[in-house]
């Protein structure tokens, strides 16, 4: 097998484990339960025009000669865009290092402030020497982590179709909200818009940064778009393995987990050891699928996050990780009650759809113009991304509590990357 084609499989994988993430296991069974058939149909049409995009910001990279991070500070001359990109993921990596971990400890531990907290420093620890001590070879232990992570998914799903048995107390019940059909709505909408950009993966830069690693002997085509599907497919599977695995509880237990949010899936998982206290081996199984899918996403996060701070300060891989992962954790000491969490995640959700505005612009102000279909997708997506975001700004806002410094705190951040450019000092001119 030569390079390209060995790599081009590498990258698949790379893609497939970045897009699918803990939401795949815990939160997409769930929206597919809330809103039924009506709501995936929604949510494929939101995941093909995304992928789209995601192709659009590697091609653009591919064919610019430039570094993702110098679009924003030579071509662009927008480097404040990328310093918001940058916030949101080390708020993402400070809020999804606890949770990754948790699927391994909250059994022993709990999901409580101190256990996120030991969670999270567990988690940033592996992040850590995994980024400085792999350095070229990342990509690849990214990548074979990715492979292990699907296959321990197919295996899960099976096993727990196998050994859980098909008259427990509420299958027919949760079969049947998997295949209704409902009224599409503006939250339906929200929804299934923010679980194809998580799905996706937009937001983080991360196809912009794949842009700069492959070149034109790569098909980024065929690369993300392969990849997100496998990202599809292990969400079907991972459906199969929720439903089933809260066979043996009660029908009251699976709508608490329907309509529990983010908290109400990471409360599933630490309560499935209880749930399934007969069935050990599948316990294993979930923990270690889930363990994968958060760090297969994890990993590449913060790559990501590492090469801005790498080529903005012009300081080297170590260094640069130091200062990563010091930040995510300086965030995570304030963060790890889970009032609190919620609150930061509620902050990095509204963030998310402008930074995917941002991690869109090189593309559409790229001196390669786009075809006629292109631009229609991407004015599609950045419509897309305005009013998700500002439907979600005034939701936090209408919540009250904890909430508002959640809306305050996105736009803070959003501000910054629309007139802050001033404010980032030592960019490098063309």
């Amino acid at each position: 097998m030569d390079e390209v084609k060995k790599w081009t499989i590498y990258l698949i994988f790379l893609v497939a484990g970045f897009a699918t993430g803990i939401g795949s296991i815990g939160l997409f069974p769930q929206f597919w339960l809330q809103y039924g058939i009506t709501g995936i149909i929604v949510h494929v049409v939101f995941l093909a025009i995304l992928t789209y995009v995601a192709i659009l910001e590697a091609e653009t990279v591919m064919k610019s000669g430039y570094y993702f991070v110098e679009l924003y500070q030579k071509v662009a001359k927008r480097p404040s865009m990328i310093m918001a990109i940058f916030a949101a993921i080390v708020m993402f990596l400070s809020y999804y290092a606890a949770n990754v971990m948790l699927t391994l400890v909250s059994p022993l531990l709990g999901t409580g402030a101190v256990a996120r907290l030991i969670a999270k420093v567990l988690m940033f620890v592996i992040v850590f020497v995994i980024l400085t001590r792999a350095k070229e070879k990342t990509f690849a232990i990214m990548a074979i982590g990715s492979v292990i992570f699907v296959i321990a998914v197919a295996i899960t799903a099976v096993a727990f179709k196998l050994q859980i048995p098909e008259n427990a107390t509420f299958l027919g019940m949760a079969k049947h909200m998997l295949i209704a059909r409902h009224a599409i709505t503006l939250d339906l909408i929200k929804d299934a818009a923010l679980r194809a950009i998580y799905g996706v993966g937009l937001g983080f830069a991360f196809y912009l940064m794949l842009g700069s690693f492959i070149n034109e002997r790569f098909n980024a085509k065929l690369i993300i778009g392969t990849g997100i599907f496998i990202q599809l497919l292990v969400g079907v599977l991972s459906t199969i393995i929720v439903v089933y695995g809260l066979g043996p509880t009660t029908p009251e237990r699976l709508l608490q987990y329907v309509y529990g949010g983010d908290e109400g899936a990471i409360q599933l998982m630490g309560e499935l050891p209880d749930i399934l206290s007969g069935y050990p081996a599948l316990i294993a199984l979930i923990g270690i699928s889930a363990f994968f899918a958060g760090v297969t996403s994890l990993l590449p996060t913060a790559e990501v996050g590492l090469q801005i701070v790498e080529s903005t300060l012009r300081v080297g891989r170590n260094r640069a990780a130091t200062y990563l992962i010091g930040a995510a954790l300086a965030i995570g000491l304030v963060d790890s009650p889970p009032s609190i969490a919620d609150m930061v995640l509620k902050a990095v959700i509204i963030i998310t759809f402008f930074t995917a505005i941002f991690e869109l612009y090189p593309v559409i102000t790229s001196k390669e113009k786009l075809s006629t279909p292109g631009l229609v997708v991407a004015g599609t997506a950045a419509l897309l991304f305005l009013v998700g975001g500002l439907y979600a700004l005034v939701t936090v806002f209408r919540s009250g509590g904890v909430y508002v410094a959640s809306g305050i705190l996105a736009v803070v951040v959003i501000a910054f990357g629309l007139f802050g450019d001033k404010l980032v000092p030592g960019t490098p001119s063309e």
